[in-house]
Order: structure tokens, then C-alpha cells, then sequence
């Protein structure tokens, strides 16, 4: 807590509704109408006033006492914002404690008055974001007309109020700090007791944490639809993570700790990220809670214009590119982003009102609009090997009525071809034993000839058709991959002082996206591309009432939108071509029509409308907080993508004849039609919380807090919804059933988690040496239980089950085999070879051969072709996943506004999902090939040591460095579903547990922001000239990840057996040097993996012979810096306006970084050559330029 006394002071915001059907719009219109008109009759009835303080959780609390430590009871104290001149007074308790909340981040002047005292001001008082904090004042004696005022410009030193372990992310920082795309979610990791690296791969893209999968973090800046910073708070999944802006929520339902919105930096006020919550208030999940407060209008007109450039000539190549002598690479982004913000007073007509025409909103009306735009075309190249276009002729000639013949006649069939490189048949990899015959000819390779007739198979044998011709077939060309980006983010924010006790403010986000991509694999061709154009939308309403001096009431409103179409929005492309595969070729499969997958194309739509109401009420030295939020959710996706086939052919000339070897497609299987592939999800929260902070003595304060969550299960609108039973014992899955069901599963609502916080400050006085006197040191601690909302993607894929929906896989022929050649491919007439009617990919015609017949327990009688089926389930109890949180902290001020943190935090995580296939646990009957239960049963912890050294900004300086040790420790580290995720030995799951996928012992992170003090503030040229420089910078470096050794072998279950698997044994003696040498050269393990551990097959049930994540991978070392330069533009605009030009250098001293290891990847796997290499490295040095005015 802070003493200020006159002697020991100095200073220094239309959806989008292509593809989604009427119906949903409708509704959702509805919805929207419905909850505003209810959010609008909560107002009312709360205010019964005007339209409305800001909806902000800041706040300043302090007790008043004269100079011998005895408080001052009933002073008055008056709070102005100093940007916008609303002006708060309160009546300080008779135990001298004061309070002001809601208070948005900015600085203010706090006068306090009492008579028999003189009156003591304190000006530019900076209150940071979403905190409470602690401001005492001492009044001297004297009369009330003299003033003593006091300057301080920073926040205090000490966090004296609250346990929680946090960190406010500046305006400077935003500003200054390099932060890749502009994303300003990059800066979390500067917080303590948060850890992530925010690499890059070497093209640019974000790098996932190990092992996880989901949307991951940005890799196109703010414009990402789901943005999923890897960050781990507290030792806890990346999925536990929770973001607000302004308050309210803007996560994804599908997928954990992403954000729909990412806002632009212009409208970025603060962010205060937290990793350890000790406040009821907050919920939702017990991760990281990231809190990011927009920019508001103030009585001055401000704004800014920027303009950044990312050009790859500026970049470095990497160091590494991979194994065998792959080449270096660089990342090759060009792109553009520009925009600006302006804000001000909102000055507003008057009609019909007479006298000044105009309304000045100085003092109670305010304006803030930020907007920010990327640009980038970008161009790529591939090798790769194509067909010829003597080929495609030669196919509509002999087979003109095909449905080969139209799909090489499609106007997008050409690939983009740059320039033919000439090769050799044995370059190539000819004659094989599929294709015994080739030759190089003028413009190719001739491969053979159409052969036969239409509907004839040809053998394995001999796919070289009719014999060779002296026709090209196929070449081997160099083609440009483009990519083409758009995007746009709007950012309105008005804020109404209709009254001094009335504050109304509204805020909202819209962010579009356009981006086309060729498909590189599809071999670039135009009938190939696809179009993406997702509509992001937040917009939030908040009336804020003063009831009395000491209560005051906050009610928010707000709608969370994302969706896209991409069947609308490549309305170029012809969906009714199914996806073409040729295999057996002795390189990459040759492929036409677009990418094909259940998300592509895909037709998206999720709907978050929330309401939350807030009552603050300060008695005595306690303030209370009561509140509330209820959200309704809607997950409306359509997975439309499945419903178009895909077909391989054994090579093209089977393809030429219209003969598939095999099929994929969503179906129904009640008609063999295309999947009814929408669903309407709905599920809701609800949630309520009391919180207590007491300050009991002027440096000891309280905080308790009890908060109860309800997370209702998963239903489906329209009742398209089934549930996979397990059966008795001993009969689970032959006893099973498949039920339609309303839910899931039943409610879980004991849900109450208690929060207890304390801050106590000792003060010894002059008592060992002063160490430990006023405002030197703070101890602090505290313990929380806290729960997550689990994701709809662990539950959501219950869609995939029948009666409704089943996915089919039909492979090859039925009639005996001759010399491994199949002589029926339709496989007795299941594969239905077909285009579609139009352009939708619904278009298909229905396939009888798919149809099911379903028992009374809703199990398939007949197996659908391709044997088996998938489903998904739900256990009988799904309690909600909780954690633990405490911690312990100790704060020491040091000279030269120096402040060290030396402190412990943990947690324990309880009931945590992950994805459970119970064939591998029960006796499997064949009819299923996964039976995939969500299964809340594991746990999870985490211990840390904290150090930590800051510098608060002055003099043009400041500097923040956390040091972690830690060890965390689980069974799985991310719900899935993946591959990455799955276990080695399910049958007990105590033999996954080890260390996180993402655990690193030791972790630090620096960053800093110096005005360099070479002529700074000079007003004259050479001030101005040589002047006015500024360097900022993050260091982060961190040991190796932890990975797990595989083997091909399989291990026994109760059902089919798994792999891979862990080695039975470990012979010991391999190294454990973590420098790149190492994993470049494989120096650890030389000889190779089966040196060092059995590749022998584990017999019966027995258990691996080492443990999960035993092993440590490649360290990572990395320095991002930024170099300003600013020249004043005072005669332009007035104080404080410059233009600034920098440099941001991302891994500025090119320093090879290796990708981490993955499950069951090359690097993981004993028998593979690459055994305990590194695939390829990180990316090497990027270089942005920017220009940016702020006036």
C-alpha cells in the first residue's frame, strides 16, 4: 500500500448469412430481438433512469489516517478522470477506508478533505486495467484552505490488495513491444506464472505447444477466426484460457481458449492477464483470464494513422531446413496492414431545440472508432509431377462420355504451370511393378495408354493400359501456388455521462476476412481453390448506475457472432466434382476437384449472448460484490463437406475408365443420401458469485469470495441427437445401444468454488536496519477452487452417430485375387461413381448399398460397407473439471523504483477429459471401428518457483524479468481429439502419467521499453534529428519439451490391439545434450534408436518399459526487438504528437531454434532413421517496417 504525504513524494465495435439457412436466421434474429428487450427491461428496472459508468473492473481503495497512523473518519474524497472530467465523491468510512470502483485504466486526481486538515490533491494518479488498487493517504494538520498536491505518474510499486498473480499490459507496451501480425495476445507470455514461446515455423506460421491440435495460435494477425494463443497458466491445458473485452466474453464454443475477436492494437487500452484468480467474479475457466479493455474518447481529440510492411527480401533464411541436406528456408510472407483510430468528445445535432445547433458532448459524450486493414498476395512454388495435357485430350477422345472426360473438360483443370522441368522414367521412378513399361518422350513420360473399356478394371499388374503410345502422360512441372489475403476490423466505441450517476457505453468489433488459397497438393489447379470469408462480430451494452455513494450496479449485455460459408463464397468452384486421388504412382498422388474433408467446405455458425449484472456495495472497511451471468450458446455448424465424395483409382488410366478402387463419404444411412449434416447445439450458463474484500487493518486486506457454475450438457435444437450406452458389465459394447436422446448426459450443479485471498504489508519501522518498514514489503497468498467449461468439440462430434449420420469407407474389390490383382472394383456394387447434379456438394445421388438396418437398441444389423462403424458417447456422470489454484508471494521495493518477487504457485487439476476409444477396455463385438467416450478421470499438477524483477517506467525506462522453475505433471495433455493424444498402454491409465507434453523446467522471459536518453526531449534540429530513439525488446528462453520414444510394435488390449508403443525396455547410455548439434545429428543416440531400446513386441499385457515424455528435446533460445525513431509534430498537432518509424526484428540475431518433437513422429520413432533428429527448424530472422502518426 502506498502512504503519500506531501514530504515523501516526487514525480516524475449485419451478420453474415450466405448458406445459413433461412430458418437459422430467423431464429437467431429472434433471439438477438428477444434478448435485447430483456437485457433493455433489466435496465429499467435497475436504473428507472436515463441511459447510462463504463463497464470497467478497476478500481482505487485506501484508508485515510493523519501523520501518527491514526485514521481519519468521514473525509471526503472526490475522484476525477482527468480525460474526461467525470468527477465520483464518496464518504470515507468511519474506519477511514474509501473506495471507487469501476474505474476505467487511464490517470486521475484524487482530492481528499476533512476539516482540521489541509487539503491533499494527488494528481495523475495511473490506474491500471481490471484491478484494484491500493492508495493511502495521510493528511496534515492544518486548515482546509491550504492544498497540499502531490504528482505521482505511476502505478504502485506494491500489490498490496489482492493475491492475485497478474500483470497489466500497458498502452506503451502494446505500442512499443514486437508483436507478430500486430497481435497484441503475443504478449501474454510476459506474464508471471503464464508460459509460452509464440514460435514461429519456418514459413511463418505459429507452432503449436506439443502435441496440441485446434485452430493454434494467429497466423494471419488479428484476423485469425479462432485465435488460440498457446499459452499455459499455471500449469494448466492451453484450453483452460478465458478472454474478455470489456468485460464480456468473446471465446470460441468450439475450442478452448481461442478468441474469436483479437483486437487491433489502436484499440487496445490494456490488457491485464491473470494466471492466478482469487476474485469470485471471474469464471468460466481457471486458466489464464485475459482482459482487454478498449481505447475510449476523451474531452481531447486524439487518433493515430500506421502503416507496416513485411516484405521477405528483408528476411533471413533459417539455418536448418531439415535432415539429408533439405534447404534453408525463409519465411516469404508479403503483406500489408494499415489503419488508424480517432477519438474525442461526441458533439452531436440539436433538432428543433433552438439556440446552439449544435450539442457539446465535452464531459458527457465520447467517441473512439479505431479500424485496421492487411493486404497480401503471395505467390509460392512446388515441383511436382502432373498430367499432360496430350492426356487429358486423349482421355475426352476415347472416352467422351465419361466422368473422367467432364472433369478434365472443367474450365479449371489446368494446373498453374510456371515452366516443365525434363526428367528420366527412373527419375521419376519408372518401371515399377505397377507400371512395368515407360519412356521419356518430347514434352513428358509416356506411361501407357486408355485401355480397354469403360467400367473395365485394370490389374495391379499392368497399369499401363493400352501399352505405351509415344504420348506424354505425365510431367514433371514447376507451379505457382498464389494466395490471396483481405482483411478488415472495425472498432466503434461511444461512452454517455447522461448524469453524474448514469453512464451508458457500447463497444463493438466486426472483423472480415477473404483469403483464396490454391491447393498445392491438388496441384494448383483453379477448379481447386477455395474461398474463405468468415464474419467475426462482438458488440456489448452496458448501464452502469450509482445508486448511493456506496453502491453502484453494472449490467452488460453482449453477442458474440462468428460464421462463414465457404460453399458461397467459392461460388467458383464446382462442389459437384468429387474429390479425385490417383494412387500407385511412384510419387505424390496426382489429385483433381477441391480438398475434401468435413470442414471443406464448410459452413460455420456460433452464436454466444450473454447477460451479466454486477452490485457493488462499500460498508465499512469491506466491499461487497454480488452478482451474475447467464449465457445461452449456439453451435449451428454444418460439416457439409463430407456429403462429396472422394475417390482413388489405381492409376490413370483405371481413372480414364471410370473404375475406383475405393469411396468416402458422409451418408445417411436411414436413405443413402447425402448426411444431414447440420446440427443446432445448444447449451447455456449459468453463474453466481459473492465476493468480500475487507480491508481489515491498513495493511492487511481479505479477500473472500464464493462462486457457484452451471455448465448445462449438450442438446441439439431439433432433437438429431444420439448417444452410444455402454451396456451391463461384462457385455459394454456387445450390450450397447444407441439411444436418441434430448442430452448427453444429466446436469452436474454442484459446482461452488470458494476463493480466499490475503496481502498483508509488515511494518517494523526502523527495526532491522528498515528493511521491513512501511511499504517495503508485502506477503501474499491465496487458494481457490475453480472450474472449467468443457469444450463442444470433445462433445459436439456426436453428430457423426448413427441413425442420422454414419461415415463410410469402401475399399476394393470382392472376387478372389490373382497376383494381388482385385477383378471387381465396385466391390460387388457399393461404390456408387457419380458427380453431383449441380454445384452444391448435397447434390450426390443417395446410394442404396449404404442404406442400414438398425436393431431395438439402435445398433446396426447389417455392417455398412467398408465392415464397421464409428460412434461417439457420453459416460452416465460427466462432472465438471476443477482446479485447486494457491500460491504464495512475497513483493520487496527496491531503490531505483526496482521491485522484486520471490513466491511459490501450484495447482491441482481434478476430473480433467480426455478421449477414451473403449474397444481398446472391452470386448469388441466388430461392428465398431472407434467407440470414442470424452472421459472426465484424470488429473494433473503443477509446481512453480517464481522470481521476478520489474521496473515501474521512468525516465524513459522500464523492464520486467520472471524466471520460472517448475515441474508439471500429467496423464494427457490436451482433450483432443487427435492422433497426438492417443495412449500407449489404455488398459491403466496410472502408466500415461509422466511430465506435460508442454512442461519445461526451466522458463524466462524479458521485456523492456527504453527511451534512449541521446538528446531526448531536445527541441531543437539536433534534438530532432538525433533524437527521440526508443528500443524495446523480448528475450524468452526455455529448456526442451519433453517427448516419448515409439516402437512399431503393438500392444494387447481386451480388444484390437494398439500402436504404436512404448519400448518394452531401455538399455540405458543414450546422452542428454539439448543443444541443436545434438538434435540435428542425432549425437544422443548414435547408431540409432534400436541401440538403446527393444523393438521386440510387448507379450500378453505387458507394461512399457519407460515412461511418457522421458526424454527432453531441443532448447529454445529467441530475442524480438523493435527500433523506433519519433519526430515531434508539435506544430502540426499540438503536444505529445510525433510520427514514428520502426523496425520490428523477430528473432533478431537469426539463431536456429529446432521444431519440438511430436508423437510418433520421425523424430520419436526408434526404428526411423531420424530417430532423435529434429525435422526441420524454426524460423529464422523477419523484419517489419512501420510508419505510425499519432496526433
Amino acid at each position: 500500500m502506498r502512504s503519500l504525504t506531501a514530504y515523501s513524494f516526487y514525480v516524475e465495435i449485419n451478420h453474415q448469412t450466405r448458406g445459413v439457412p433461412h430458418k437459422e436466421v430467423f431464429e437467431m434474429r429472434q433471439k438477438l430481438t428477444a434478448l435485447f428487450r430483456a437485457a433493455l427491461c433489466a435496465l429499467v428496472l435497475l436504473g428507472c433512469a436515463t441511459a447510462a459508468r463504463a463497464q470497467f473492473r478497476a478500481g482505487i481503495q485506501g484508508t485515510v489516517s493523519d501523520p501518527n497512523g491514526a485514521v481519519v473518519p468521514e473525509a471526503t474524497v472526490t475522484l476525477k478522470n482527468n480525460g474526461t472530467a467525470k468527477t465520483q465523491q464518496v464518504t470515507a468510512s468511519t474506519e477511514g477506508f474509501y473506495r471507487f470502483s469501476e474505474l476505467a485504466p487511464g490517470t486521475y486526481t484524487l482530492t481528499v478533505e476533512k476539516a482540521g486538515f489541509k487539503k491533499s490533491t494527488l494528481e495523475n494518479v495511473v490506474v491500471n486495467a481490471e484491478n484494484v488498487q491500493g492508495l493511502d493517504v495521510v493528511l496534515t494538520t492544518g486548515e482546509v484552505s491550504e492544498t497540499v498536491t502531490v504528482t505521482d505518474t505511476a502505478a504502485p510499486a506494491l500489490e498490496t490488495e489482492n493475491a492475485n498473480l497478474d500483470k497489466a499490459v500497458t498502452t506503451t507496451e502494446v505500442k512499443a513491444l514486437p508483436q507478430f501480425g500486430r497481435d497484441p495476445y503475443e504478449l501474454t507470455r510476459l506474464t508471471p506464472g503464464v508460459f509460452g514461446d509464440f514460435a514461429r515455423g519456418g514459413t511463418g506460421g505459429a507452432v503449436n505447444l506439443p502435441n496440441t491440435a485446434g485452430p493454434g495460435g494467429s497466423s494471419r494477425s488479428i484476423f485469425q477466426t479462432e485465435n488460440q494463443p498457446q499459452i499455459s497458466a499455471n500449469g494448466q491445458r492451453i484450453t483452460a484460457n478465458n478472454f474478455q473485452i470489456d468485460g464480456t466474453s468473446v471465446n470460441s464454443l468450439t475450442n478452448g481458449g481461442a478468441a474469436v475477436i483479437t483486437p487491433n492494437q489502436e484499440s487496445v487500452k490494456e490488457v491485464r492477464v491473470i494466471a492466478n484468480v482469487y476474485s469470485a467474479e471471474f469464471g468460466r475457466n481457471s486458466g489464464a483470464q485475459v482482459l482487454t479493455v478498449s481505447q475510449n474518447g476523451t474531452n481531447n481529440f486524439h487518433g493515430s494513422l500506421f502503416l507496416k510492411n513485411d516484405s521477405p527480401g528483408l528476411n533471413a533464411f533459417n539455418k536448418y531446413g531439415g535432415p539429408n541436406g533439405a534447404p534453408a528456408i525463409r519465411v516469404n510472407q508479403r503483406l500489408s496492414q494499415f489503419g488508424g483510430s480517432i477519438g474525442g468528445p461526441l458533439d452531436l445535432p440539436r433538432f428543433g431545440e433552438g439556440g446552439r445547433s449544435v450539442w457539446n458532448g465535452k464531459n458527457k459524450a465520447f467517441f473512439f472508432f479505431s479500424y485496421e486493414g492487411l493486404r497480401s498476395n503471395n505467390t509460392d512454388t512446388v515441383n511436382s509431377f502432373i498430367e499432360t495435357p496430350q492426356f487429358r485430350s486423349a482421355v475426352i477422345s476415347a472416352r467422351p462420355n465419361s466422368i473422367a472426360a467432364r472433369i478434365l473438360s472443367d474450365p479449371g483443370v489446368s494446373p498453374r504451370v510456371i515452366g516443365v522441368i525434363p526428367v528420366t522414367c527412373a527419375t521419376a521412378g519408372f518401371p515399377n511393378g505397377n507400371f512395368p513399361a515407360c519412356q521419356q518422350v518430347a514434352g513428358g513420360l509416356d506411361i501407357g495408354r486408355v485401355g480397354g473399356a469403360q467400367g473395365q478394371y485394370l490389374p495391379f499388374s499392368n497399369l499401363n493400359g493400352g501399352g505405351l503410345d509415344g504420348i506424354p502422360d505425365v510431367e514433371f512441372a514447376q507451379l505457382s501456388v498464389p494466395t490471396t489475403s483481405r482483411g478488415n476490423q472495425f472498432n466503434p466505441r461511444i461512452d454517455l455521462n447522461l448524469t453524474q450517476k448514469d453512464t451508458f457505453t457500447f463497444s463493438s468489433y466486426t472483423t472480415r476476412f477473404n483469403g483464396l488459397g490454391a491447393d498445392a497438393a491438388g496441384r494448383s489447379r483453379p477448379m481447386g481453390d477455395i474461398t474463405t470469408a468468415p464474419k467475426n462480430v462482438f458488440g456489448m451494452l452496458t448501464y452502469t448506475r450509482v445508486l448511493s455513494p456506496s453502491m453502484v450496479n453494472e449490467a452488460r449485455v453482449n453477442a458474440t457472432r462468428f460464421a462463414f460459408d465457404e460453399i458461397a463464397s467459392s461460388s467458383t468452384t464446382n462442389f459437384g466434382i468429387p474429390r479425385i486421388e490417383i494412387e500407385d504412382l511412384p510419387f505424390d498422388r496426382i489429385r483433381w476437384g477441391a480438398p475434401q474433408s468435413e470442414t471443406t467446405p464448410g459452413v460455420f455458425a456460433e452464436n454466444t449472448f450473454e447477460f451479466r449484472d454486477t452490485l457493488r456495495w462499500v460498508r465499512g472497511n469491506q466491499a461487497w460484490s454480488f452478482g451474475g451471468e447467464w449465457r445461452k450458446e449456439q453451435d449451428n455448424n454444418n460439416l457439409s463437406g463430407g456429403s462429396r465424395p472422394l475417390y482413388t483409382f489405381a492409376g490413370l488410366f483405371n481413372f480414364a475408365n471410370d473404375t475406383p478402387l475405393f469411396y468416402q463419404i458422409n451418408a445417411d444411412p436411414r436413405t443413402g443420401g447425402p448426411a444431414v449434416s447440420q446440427r443446432h447445439f445448444r447449451s447455456s450458463t449459468s453463474a453466481l458469485f459473492g465476493q468480500d474484500d475487507w480491508k481489515v487493518r491498513p495493511n492487511l486486506s481479505l479477500n473472500l469470495g464464493l462462486r457457484w457454475e452451471y455448465f448445462s450438457p449438450l442438446s441439439e435444437k431439433d432433437g438429431i441427437l444420439s448417444n452410444f450406452v455402454l451396456g451391463p458389465a461384462g457385455q459394454e459394447l456387445t450390450g450397447a445401444s444407441l439411444r436418441v436422446v434430448k442430452s448427453l448426459y444429466p446436469p452436474d450443479r454442484n459446482n461452488f468454488g470458494p476463493r480466499l485471498g490475503f496481502a498483508y504489508s509488515p511494518n517494523y519501522g526502523e527495526r532491522f536496519g528498515g528493511l521491513f518498514k512501511e511499504n517495503k514489503l508485502v506477503l501474499r497468498g491465496g487458494f481457490g477452487i475453480a472450474y472449467n467449461r468443457v469444450p463442444l468439440l470433445e462433445f459436439s462430434n456426436t453428430r457423426g452417430n448413427p441413425p442420422f449420420f454414419a461415415r463410410y469407407g469402401v475399399c476394393c474389390g470382392t472376387a478372389p485375387q490373382s497376383q494381388g490383382d482385385f477383378s471387381s472394383p465396385f466391390n460387388g456394387g457399393e461404390i456408387l461413381y457419380a458427380l453431383g447434379a449441380n454445384n452444391s456438394p448435397f447434390s450426390y445421388p443417395a446410394n442404396p448399398a449404404l442404406i442400414m438396418t438398425f436393431n431395438a437398441n439402435g445398433i446396426p444389423t447389417n455392417l455398412p460397407p467398408g465392415g464397421q462403424v464409428e460412434v461417439w458417447g457420453a459416460p452416465p456422470q460427466v462432472p465438471t473439471p476443477y482446479v485447486y489454484t494457491y500460491s504464495l508471494d512475497s513483493q520487496y521495493s527496491l531503490p531505483a523504483k526496482l521491485t522484486a518477487e520471490l513466491g511459490y504457485q501450484g495447482s491441482a487439476s481434478r476430473k480433467l477429459v480426455r478421449l477414451v476409444n473403449e474397444r481398446f477396455l472391452f470386448t469388441d463385438p466388430g461392428i465398431f471401428t472407434n467407440v470414442l467416450f470424452p472421459t472426465p478421470d484424470t488429473t494433473a499438477s503443477y509446481n512453480a518457483l517464481i522470481a521476478r524483477l520489474t521496473r515501474r517506467y521512468a525516465g524513459g525506462f522500464q523492464f520486467d524479468a520472471i524466471y520460472r522453475f517448475s515441474k508439471s505433471i500429467d496423464i494427457v495433455s490436451y482433450e483432443g481429439p487427435t492422433a497426438n493424444t492417443n495412449p500407449t498402454y489404455p488398459l491403466d491409465v496410472r502408466q500415461e502419467r509422466g511430465p506435460s507434453d508442454f512442461d519445461v523446467r526451466h522458463n524466462f522471459v524479458m521485456s523492456g521499453v527504453w527511451d534512449l536518453p541521446v538528446l531526448r526531449n531536445r527541441k531543437d534540429t539536433a534534438g530532432a534529428l538525433l533524437g527521440g530513439w526508443q528500443l524495446s525488446g523480448i528475450l524468452t528462453a526455455h529448456t526442451g519439451f519433453p517427448w516419448t520414444p515409439v516402437v512399431g510394435q503393438c500392444v494387447s488390449t481386451r480388444g484390437p490391439s494398439l500402436c504404436p508403443s512404448r519400448p518394452i525396455a531401455y538399455f540405458g547410455g543414450a546422452g542428454t545434450d539439448t543443444s541443436n548439434d545434438a538434435f540435428i545429428n542425432g549425437t544422443n543416440f548414435p547408431g540409432g534408436g534400436a541401440a538403446f531400446f527393444s523393438t521386440a513386441a510387448p507379450t500378453g499385457f505387458q507394461l512399457p518399459g519407460i515412461g511418457r515424455n522421458s526424454f527432453r528435446g531441443p532448447r529454445y533460445f529467441d530475442v524480438d526487438m523493435s527500433l523506433a525513431k519519433r519526430f515531434g509534430l508539435t506544430s502540426l498537432f499540438g503536444e505529445g504528437k510525433f510520427l514514428e518509424l520502426k523496425a520490428n526484428f523477430f528473432n533478431i540475431f537469426n539463431l536456429l531454434n529446432l521444431q519440438p518433437f511430436n508423437f510418433n513422429s520421425p523424430s520419436t520413432q526408434v526404428n526411423s532413421t531420424l530417430f532423435g533428429r529434429a525435422e526441420r527448424g524454426l524460423a529464422g530472422r523477419v523484419v517489419e517496417l512501420q510508419g505510425r502518426i499519432q496526433f
